[in-house]
């Protein structure tokens, strides 16, 4: 389950960071498996950075979530009220991605 909302953004930003790499020539369905990977990789750290963000006292309430079947739309709601600022820790993981992912010093 993801707690990342804007799919297209983060495909966009994978993409960039591939064509950066300097992949250009790819092959389409190569090009297509590495963005799904990337974008699959960099959704996992950014969920996992949220998750550890979460105050000690939410973290009950979101296994109850969890255990009850919650849709991915309640999921969101819940972490976004618990005060974790998903935005700015969706912007270092993803700037840390970047950085990591093309070797910037």
């Amino acid at each position: 389950r993801s707690v990342v909302m804007n799919q297209d953004a983060l495909s966009k930003f994978i993409s960039d960071i591939i064509d950066a790499k300097g992949y250009k020539t790819l092959d389409s369905d190569v090009r297509r498996q590495l963005e799904q990977d990337l974008k699959n990789r960099l959704i996992d750290q950014i969920n996992r950075a949220v998750l550890e963000a979460l105050p000690e006292n939410k973290i009950d309430g979101f296994n109850d979530l969890l255990d009850r079947g919650a849709s991915q739309q309640e999921v969101q709601q819940y972490i976004a009220t618990s005060g974790v600022d998903t935005k700015k820790i969706t912007l270092e993981t993803m700037l840390r991605f970047r950085s990591l992912y093309l070797g910037d010093k």
